[in-house]
Parts: structure tokens; C-alpha cells; sequence
């Protein structure tokens, strides 16, 4: 399937409607954004070798809980 030659028809003619009106007025924020500098916070600190191997114990032990009490 990778060899396969599709054939070229040449340039489509497409016909754009240039009368509608586009939403000019974009705005743009240069603030920091809170959600995403929680993202990032949370984001380093599962990344952190001591943090991510405490939450895979919890875990670990978690599952074993549930597993336990059925």
C-alpha cells in the first residue's frame, strides 16, 4: 500500500464566499492562566521521583484494600 501512485487531476477549482463577515476583534491574554499553571505545578511534581513513588504505594496499597474487602 505504501507504493501506491495516486493520480494528480490538476488544481480544484474552489469558489469562496468572500461576502461573509468574519469576527475580526480576537483577544489575546498575556496574563499567566491559573489553570494551566496548576497543570504545570501538578504536572512537576508527579514527575518528582519521590512524590510519583509515594503515590504508586498508595496506590498499590489502595488496590489491595478493595481487593481485600470483597
Amino acid at each position: 500500500m505504501h507504493n501506491m501512485i495516486i493520480d494528480d487531476k490538476g488544481a480544484m477549482n474552489l469558489v469562496f464566499n468572500c461576502k461573509c463577515k468574519v469576527n475580526s476583534y480576537i483577544s489575546v491574554s498575556h496574563s499567566q492562566i491559573p489553570k494551566l499553571n496548576d497543570f504545570l505545578q501538578t504536572h512537576n511534581r508527579i514527575r518528582d521521583i519521590t512524590t510519583r513513588s509515594q503515590l504508586q504505594e498508595d496506590l498499590i496499597e489502595h488496590l489491595w484494600e478493595q481487593y481485600i474487602n470483597k
